[in-house]
């Protein structure tokens, strides 16, 4: 039995340390993908109102990017222009959540980043856009005027985004 407490404790403390180790700072998201993060959509009582009486719901969509580490080529070039891009941009598909009317957490997994687009950017930050907009299921139009956030994704992984939105034309409070 002694040889098993032993064990245990030899056990609990190798488990101590390695939690130590990879302690992650506070409100850090440690549920996404290495580019995942969180966004807080809060809506202002009236687009709620507005958007809980139409039973219209939130879409909250995220765009990876960033710049070519290295001098982009005339290849490069000739096909940024002929897809409308500057030709040192690599442009990569992010994350769609849709929300309720009240707003609430979405999770962006940032799972389908390229290895390939990350290696292409090399030591330059990978940088993330963030729209919030009324999904278009119950009105055809954007009912929402939300913040943005532009920014690296090491800033967005460090705590929770916070959207707030309003209707169009309503004033901010």
């Amino acid at each position: 039995m002694t040889v098993r407490a032993t064990s245990t404790c030899r056990w609990a403390a190798a488990l101590s340390a390695l939690m130590t180790v990879l302690a992650v700072p506070a409100g850090a998201q440690t549920d996404a993908g290495p580019y995942g993060f969180s966004v807080q959509v809060s809506l202002s009582p009236k687009a709620l109102k507005k958007l809980t009486d139409i039973s219209e719901s939130v879409t909250v969509r995220s765009f990876y990017y960033g710049t070519m580490e290295r001098k982009p080529t005339r290849a490069d070039i000739k096909r940024a222009r002929a897809e409308g891009r500057e030709p040192d941009q690599i442009e990569i598909t992010g994350d769609t959540a849709t929300l309720p009317a009240a707003g609430g957490t979405a999770a962006m997994a940032g799972r389908g980043v390229p290895g390939a687009d990350v290696a292409a950017i090399g030591k330059n930050p990978v940088k993330v856009n963030i729209n919030v907009f009324s999904a278009r299921k119950a009105a055809p139009d954007n009912l929402l005027d939300c913040d943005l956030f532009d920014d690296a994704v090491a800033v967005a992984r460090a705590k929770p985004i916070a959207i707030t939105c309003r209707l169009i034309g309503e004033a901010p409070e």
